[in-house]
């Protein structure tokens, strides 16, 4: 009887070690939804997005937070989202850099780029960016064929 109660203790202590600990592993890191996946026109491989609750602010207005993971690990992103107005304008960045995506008369596409210092800008395609000026010809665009559209082409600006 005396080993059944033993047994029993320590199987209880053993379960309750692994409650807790797989609590305290979820609440230090971050639990998001994938929320799309593809491949990217370059290097960079196959990527995958994830939701985040974080916030972007930015002018006043508040964009819901997008990270994006490439198979390439120095390639991995963010991208922030404004829903308002006709077409939902897209910040794409990281500490090096950040890219706006907006629409415009002749579609959707990348509209301005801004670095965090003066030799970021040598490791991207100036060609490359005026090629993706218009990723999608239609000035409508939903969210996530936008989000999509900019993690598979952002990559193939980069040089390095």
């Amino acid at each position: 009887m005396k080993t059944k109660v033993g047994f029993i203790t320590r199987m209880v202590t053993v379960a309750m070690a692994l409650v807790l600990t797989t609590g305290l592993v979820f609440a230090d890191g971050e639990i998001t939804d994938v929320y799309t996946s593809g491949t990217s026109t370059s290097a960079a491989g196959d990527f995958v997005v994830r939701t985040t609750n974080d916030i972007f602010y930015f002018q006043g207005a508040e964009y819901d937070v997008y990270k994006v993971y490439y198979d390439d690990p120095s390639m991995n992103m963010k991208i922030a989202v404004n829903k308002e107005g006709k077409c939902n304008s897209f910040i794409a960045y990281t500490n090096e850099y950040t890219l706006f995506y907006d629409c415009n008369k002749y579609g959707f596409g990348v509209r301005k780029v801004m670095f965090s210092n003066p030799e970021a800008h040598k490791h991207f395609d100036h060609n490359e960016y005026k090629k993706q000026t218009v990723l999608r010809k239609e000035r409508k665009i939903e969210k996530k064929e936008a989000v999509e559209l900019i993690a598979a082409f952002l990559p193939g600006l980069q040089t390095t």
